[in-house]
């Protein structure tokens, strides 16, 4: 279809668009293969409103784990702090209901900055590698989550007050889906609305390029694991009402695979400097399909799930740093 002075239309422009966003994003093909596959072979049970609410309350969890982090990884380092923000975070929110009421769950997105803020300086400030310092704060953070509920003689960290989060404006629509947006939204704003977005992805592709053209490697590096901090604070949010309004308090380290599963599959390589939190949220659905069609087929032992989807990013990675090899993605 064309318009006038045979130019194309805009509906023809934007099918145009989306056409080519499909085609060079193998993620989207993943998405569309798995749902195709899983409503083949158990259309009653995948297909279910039960399970679809299901994939949306998993994929909000997954999203909120992987999005902060995803900013650390463009950078070509690696922030794993996520689950100890998430779990030392909400026994904070349970120490303080006492003393500040509704306003405590307000300490997630804080205690996540400042976590960022320490991470980022000790990282460039002492050169200590990302990944060795983020595992040991999340392992302080498990300790301490754990070690509060014991001194507290409680079996959870729960806050009933905050059960008027579990409802959902539609329906149909998980709370915590809903809860996780505002999380998306400023992910995507630090992204493509500032020049963070595009610092980090330089520094991840050529630091001494990155220096050598003006930028401030340092102030970005730090800046970077600040917003992977905040971002996670305020996305464990909706990691707490999901799991009815409580922290968990013993330390699973599939949970660590959760969240960069998801940035790997959605195409962005360990190594930085290419990607974004758009191919993440991709990821972290196509983790929660994977998870989810599985379990549900017949035959497939469930405790057989985190081994199936170790492989699965162990055969990510691989593909993707050969197949990513010099290329850049937006």
């Amino acid at each position: 279809m064309t318009g006038e002075l045979g130019k194309p239309s805009a509906t023809t422009t934007t099918i145009a668009i989306i056409w080519r966003f499909i085609r060079i994003n193998p993620a989207l093909w993943t998405i569309i293969s798995l749902i195709s596959l899983f409503s083949l072979f158990t259309p009653e049970k995948f297909l279910s409103t039960a399970n679809l609410g299901a994939i949306l309350k998993s994929f909000a969890v997954t999203a909120m784990l992987s999005v902060g982090p995803t900013f650390v990884i463009l950078l070509g380092s690696i922030d794993v702090s996520y689950m100890g923000v998430w779990m030392f975070g909400g026994a904070l929110v349970w120490l303080l209901y006492p003393y500040l009421g509704l306003a405590s769950i307000l300490i997630y997105p804080v205690f996540g900055l400042l976590v960022g803020l320490v991470n980022g300086v000790v990282h460039v400030k002492a050169k200590i590698p990302s990944f060795i310092l983020t595992l040991a704060i999340t392992a302080v953070f498990a300790f301490l989550t754990t070690y509060v509920r014991n001194v507290s003689g409680v079996l959870t960290l729960t806050v009933p007050a905050y059960n008027f989060l579990r409802e959902s404006p539609v329906p149909l629509i998980p709370s915590p889906f809903w809860l996780a947006l505002p999380t998306i939204a400023l992910a995507f704003f630090f992204m493509f609305f500032t020049k963070i977005g595009t610092y980090v992805c330089a520094i991840g592709s050529n630091e001494e390029g990155a220096r050598l053209a003006g930028i401030n490697v340092e102030k970005y590096k730090i800046l970077a694991f600040m917003i992977s901090g905040f971002l996670t604070g305020l996305g464990s949010i909706a990691i707490f009402v999901h799991l009815g309004n409580q922290t968990r308090v013993d330390f699973d380290p599939s949970e660590l695979i959760r969240g960069l599963a998801a940035i790997v599959l959605g195409g962005t390589p360990l190594a930085g400097g290419m990607g974004g939190p758009h191919r993440t949220l991709l990821g972290a659905l196509i983790y929660v399909l994977i998870f989810n069609g599985l379990f549900l087929l017949p035959g497939v032992d469930p405790n057989h799930l985190k081994l199936y989807i170790g492989t699965l990013l162990l055969g990510a990675v691989i593909i993707a740093s050969k197949a990513l090899k010099g290329t850049l993605i937006s």
